[in-house]
């Protein structure tokens, strides 16, 4: 929006969460530009598919991959896929710099774009002057914005790097305890991970059956110690994307029906076994009150 584009929304599937590729073919027209898709929770999209109707309309392919560092499809890292993908270091993700993230691609001439773009539009060679030859002058390539990271911010970064693995690995091992134990629950449905990717599982997120309040349901977890939450509102429910772009929720019925049952459970690598079997008793308990 930004840069003078309109959004248009595509729904999603009813099992990942994530963008279905069906309904993006059906909104593609001669004015579409690109294609942006969210790998949600950490569950990497069908790529092959959205890759596919790229390619035969001509449309860049960009990938937001905020949840998805580490995740894989089909063998090969998420990042490998598209003409862009942006992963996110916030805090809560998978390995963080405090804030920022990084742009990934194999295209050289959009890197370079990228790193004037973040350095407010001046090119690269000015870089040079700061060395003992480097020259004074410098040029503006186009208008950019102040997206550098600092040095300490990118030492911070690689030290994380190394830890990624195990962040993945106990992640999985939290899920794993999870979806043994909440199994044969009857008021909640679980996620699941497709066999031909990697989940990153930056969240672990469930759905309340139909009938059962969502909203009474985090409120009781919370008064007892749970810090349950809801990923996420859909953009097309905020005021100024339903009031600028008439977006309505009958468009988009499968992110309907999710969005008002969703509930996001604790998941981070330093949750012990203790605290992650004591978050399912309390799901239990409060669903068994709930759910009479």
């Amino acid at each position: 929006m930004y840069a003078g584009l309109k959004p248009v929304f595509a729904d999603i599937e009813k099992d990942t969460f994530n963008i279905n590729p069906e309904e993006v073919e059906k909104k593609i027209n001669e004015k579409t530009k690109a294609i942006i898709y969210v790998d949600f929770a950490g569950h990497p999209c069908e790529i092959d598919e959205l890759k596919r109707i790229a390619e035969e309309n001509d449309l860049w392919l960009i990938e937001d991959a905020a949840h998805a560092l580490g995740a894989e499809y089909k063998g090969k890292k998420v990042g490998s896929f598209a003409d862009i993908t942006i992963f996110s270091f916030h805090p809560v993700k998978h390995i963080t710099t405090g804030e920022g993230g990084m742009c990934v691609t194999d295209d050289d001439e959009l890197a370079e774009k990228m790193r004037i773009l973040r350095n407010q539009g001046v090119e690269t060679a000015a870089l040079e002057r700061f060395g003992p030859k480097g020259k004074w002058t410098y040029d503006v390539k186009m208008l950019g914005r102040n997206y550098r990271m600092t040095d300490f911010q990118a030492a911070l970064g690689l030290s994380q790097l190394k830890k990624l693995e195990y962040f993945l690995k106990r992640r999985e091992e939290i899920v794993k305890i999870y979806m043994e134990e909440l199994a044969d629950v009857p008021f909640v449905e679980l996620p699941i991970s497709r066999p031909h990717v990697r989940h990153a599982w930056h969240i672990f997120t469930v759905l309340v059956r139909k009938g059962i309040n969502r909203d009474e349901f985090i409120l009781h977890l919370r008064e007892r110690g749970i810090g349950a939450a809801v990923h996420y509102i859909p953009v097309y429910k905020f005021s100024y994307y339903r009031e600028k772009f008439g977006f309505r929720p009958e468009d988009f019925p499968v992110a309907e029906d999710i969005s008002e049952r969703i509930v996001t459970l604790p998941l981070f690598p330093k949750m012990t076994d203790e605290d992650v079997m004591r978050t399912i008793s309390v799901v239990k308990e409060i669903g068994r009150e709930i759910s009479r």
